[in-house]
């Protein structure tokens, strides 16, 4: 009799299962390192990924001269965090497809005519080329100027994994959005 009482007493002391939420986007069964790199903001002042460890990072990578996705993209991100009240342990990064022609300061000054606390980055042709690659976003110029791109949103978690990618639909989506990240900030940062 005792035993079972034990048995019982210990199934009721203990914690419930953490539920789990359903995030929207794409989300990684298994969580892989975001490459780290080096490129440069406003002033060329070097900015390196794993300065952000501790954070999430909302990654996107576009171009200022961008006719559509990218504002677009920028301004939804924008009402994400504003939404979140600005929260100190998120980062908002646009790394340019195009440094041909948007420098670090250009860049950096468009991130933040979103919200100032975005940043731009920009850098050598070669540095932001292998940067792309290792995010796995496509870019070509077209013949009129323009470039297409991969135009998803990749959130790294505050240890420094990928932990998800936001097509234009889910990212689109600012209240899903902004409950996901209510939910991993809440949780430092990760699940």
């Amino acid at each position: 009799m005792l035993v079972v009482l034990l048995g019982a007493f210990a199934l009721l002391t203990r914690p419930a299962p953490t539920p789990r939420v359903q995030l929207s986007g794409t989300v990684l069964k298994t969580p892989k390192p975001a490459p780290d790199f080096t490129l440069y903001t406003a002033g060329n002042r070097p900015f390196s990924m794993h300065d952000l460890r501790g954070q999430v990072v909302l990654l996107f990578f576009g171009y200022t001269r961008c006719p559509d996705i990218c504002p677009q993209t920028l301004y939804q991100l924008a009402q994400v965090y504003r939404r979140l009240g600005r929260p100190n342990d998120l980062r908002v990064l646009m790394i340019t497809v195009d440094p041909e022609r948007d420098d670090p300061d250009t860049t950096d000054r468009y991130a933040k005519l979103f919200d100032k606390r975005f940043v731009g980055l920009s850098g050598p042709p070669e540095a932001v080329a292998r940067v792309a690659a290792r995010y796995y976003v496509y870019s070509r110029r077209e013949a009129n100027g323009l470039i297409d791109h991969t135009a998803t949103v990749t959130l790294v978690d505050s240890r420094g994994l990928i932990r998800i990618y936001y097509d234009q639909r889910a990212i689109a989506d600012v209240e899903r959005v902004a409950q996901d990240l209510e939910y991993i900030l809440a949780n430092g940062g990760t699940f």
